[in-house]
């Protein structure tokens, strides 16, 4: 599984081979034979009450090769430098996060999160239940996916992450924090429906 690390002033596209990272998606085009799917993540709350975050994506393809390629994770650290619990995100007092995605063409969905309590070896990871948020990557294109509005303290019954249209303003941050990339190509796509997961852990807004 491939990682996407979002760190406070760097976002790391994610490279062929499982624990590296390419250069950072500075520049995109039209030219590109592959596509870009970009958003944001945001926390409720002031405080974490997990120590890592992961977001799997995952091709909706019955090629294993292509799936195992394409196939990824966003992964958010929420320590500050002193090591302390805290969100370091691009904006919204560092609870909004930005993400990037370069992957071939083809349809994708977010299936699965993990949350990960607790460091080295006294750490517990646990898994959600799959559902499906789903967007397509097309060649040469920016799919806007919109913004992934997680809860930690979510209640049982109510959703743990809810997606939301932020086009405009998720655009204008992506604008400033990558100006070489053309976002003209960029168009708003935000999934209206999908499968929200048993217990209804997904809504679309």
């Amino acid at each position: 599984m491939k990682t996407l690390y979002i760190l406070p002033i760097l976002l790391l596209i994610i490279g062929c081979k499982s624990g590296t990272a390419n250069k950072p998606a500075e520049a995109f085009s039209s030219t590109s034979e592959n596509g870009l799917a970009v958003g944001t993540i945001t926390f409720e709350g002031d405080v974490p009450r997990n120590d890592i975050y992961r977001f799997l994506y995952k091709p909706a393809s019955d090629d294993k090769k292509f799936v195992k390629k394409n196939e990824g994770k966003i992964e958010v650290k929420a320590r500050n430098e002193k090591n302390d619990r805290a969100f370091t995100g691009d904006f919204a007092d560092g609870k909004t996060y930005l993400f990037v995605i370069e992957r071939a063409p083809g349809k994708y969905s977010f299936n699965q999160h993990t949350v990960l309590s607790g460091l080295g070896s006294m750490g517990n990871v646990n898994f959600s239940k799959t559902y499906g948020i789903p967007f397509e990557i097309k060649k040469g294109e920016i799919t806007y996916l919109g913004e992934l509005s997680y809860n930690d303290f979510a209640q049982p019954g109510d959703p743990r992450i809810v997606v939301y249209d932020r086009y405009d303003r998720d655009l204008a941050e992506l604008k400033k924090k990558y100006p070489n990339i053309d976002w003209k190509l960029a168009s708003d796509k935000t999934p209206k429906s999908g499968d929200k997961g048993e217990g209804n852990i997904i809504d679309f807004r």
